[in-house]
């Protein structure tokens, strides 16, 4: 599906992303290095992901105690981050950051 016009004005396809092929592989690339930054301090592999809003996420499973230090370097990261936060349910804590694109209503997990 190609641009249309409407009213002499080019308009991008419903859906369609906006970004450029370097702004995508830049986010990927800096979601990559918050993600390996998060590996090194939680000792835990993150997941990353496109969301249907175009971003990436970045979760991480946290499994062990943590203390306010390993905290306040958490947040360090996270802060670098579009958007980030915490959820904790059933037993599971998970971390998660976002680099780029539009909110989602509810996160996809």
């Amino acid at each position: 599906m190609g641009v249309r016009t409407v009213a002499g004005e080019a308009v991008e396809p419903e859906g369609a992303d906006p970004r450029t092929e370097a702004e995508l592989r830049a986010a990927w690339a800096t979601a990559g290095e918050l993600a390996a930054e998060l590996h090194a301090l939680v000792g835990e592999r993150p997941s990353t992901v496109w969301t249907t809003g175009n971003a990436v996420r970045v979760s991480v499973r946290l499994r062990k105690p943590h203390g306010t230090r390993l905290a306040m370097s958490v947040l360090a990261v996270l802060a670098r981050a579009d958007r980030y936060g915490h959820r904790k349910g059933q037993g599971r804590e998970q971390l998660w950051l976002e680099i780029g694109g539009v909110p989602t209503g509810g996160h996809e997990w």
